[in-house]
């Protein structure tokens, strides 16, 4: 059988398509395969504040590190923001080992707001975060302690806090609601952040995703007078969940609401059921046993 020279050059065409369509697939799955790895390798930018609470007058430090320092980008931005306002901002270089640090002057003009503002450090489109601090012009009073929680019938809990221009005088869990009750004392307003151990107490969806806190406020400690406030969740953990929320002059009563609070019966307790349930147990099976003796 005789075979044309155009039906070998269909066959060869044929054969050039297949093999550069299968050049093209083996090449994306390729890169297809490298970015997940190389993006899940690559460490997040990290970034800290020298405290969490500052006055006028205080120098704001703001340090961290990158994972990767690139040699085209020697540079990275950090803004500070109250209420998306751009109140400062510089550009730093990054040292070789990645770390990086700035100073601000919170004396400045525009450091003319008490509240939440924002620090944002930005590298490239895949490397950037942001954190949180109070800032007030007046020269308030910060405690940081740890406040032991009473769960009833079980002991206690710790509970770590920062308050500024008021402290805690009690807390309480209420194992009914979900929820802590904090009674601060007398206070002029002022800022508490809140550090809530998950294993005490927590907050998640059915599915087991983290769920928002509802909290309530008031003046008094009567059940229709409390009003929710807004907050900011500014550190999630494992262990962790740190909130932070604005004190008006005169409330006094905090109610944080969640869906996890620690067991009434703590493991001692339990252990002491189930001894008591297994005498109880034994006591019953001899009282009711019986014996079969020959006869004699």
């Amino acid at each position: 059988m005789k075979i044309s020279k155009g039906h070998i050059e269909n066959k060869l065409n044929f054969a050039v398509k297949n093999t550069n369509i299968f050049l093209i697939l083996a090449t994306a799955v390729v890169v297809a395969g490298t970015i997940p790895i190389f993006a899940e390798a690559l460490d997040p930018l990290t970034v800290t504040l020298s405290k969490d609470v500052y006055n006028k007058g205080d120098v704001l430090v703001v340090f961290g590190n990158v994972p990767i320092v690139f040699a085209e980008v020697p540079e990275l931005t950090i803004q500070i923001l109250f209420e998306e306002q751009l109140v400062d901002v510089a550009q730093i270089k990054i040292a070789k080992d990645g770390t990086f640090a700035k100073d601000f002057n919170t004396n400045a003009e525009k450091w003319s707001h008490d509240g939440q503002y924002t620090a944002k450090v930005f590298y490239t489109d895949d490397l950037f975060t942001e954190t949180y601090f109070q800032f007030f012009q007046n020269i308030v009073t910060e405690t940081s302690s740890v406040f032991p929680v009473d769960i009833p019938n079980a002991g206690t809990f710790d509970l770590e806090y920062t308050a500024s221009g008021f402290d805690i005088k009690d807390a309480e869990l209420n194992q009914d609601r979900y929820s802590i009750l904090i009674e601060l004392t007398e206070n002029s307003g002022g800022n508490l952040i809140l550090k809530l151990p998950r294993e005490s107490f927590d907050s998640k969806t059915g599915d087991g995703t983290d769920e928002i806190f509802i909290v309530l406020v008031s003046q008094y400690n009567e059940s229709d007078s409390f009003i929710e406030v807004q907050i900011t969740e500014i550190e999630t953990t494992s262990d962790f969940r740190t909130i932070n929320l604005q004190i008006e002059e005169g409330e006094k009563f905090i109610e944080i609401i969640g869906t996890y609070v620690i067991p009434e019966f703590g493991s001692i307790v339990i252990m002491i059921l189930l001894v008591a349930i297994t005498s109880a147990i034994i006591i019953s099976k001899n009282k009711f046993s019986f014996h079969l003796y020959p006869k004699i």
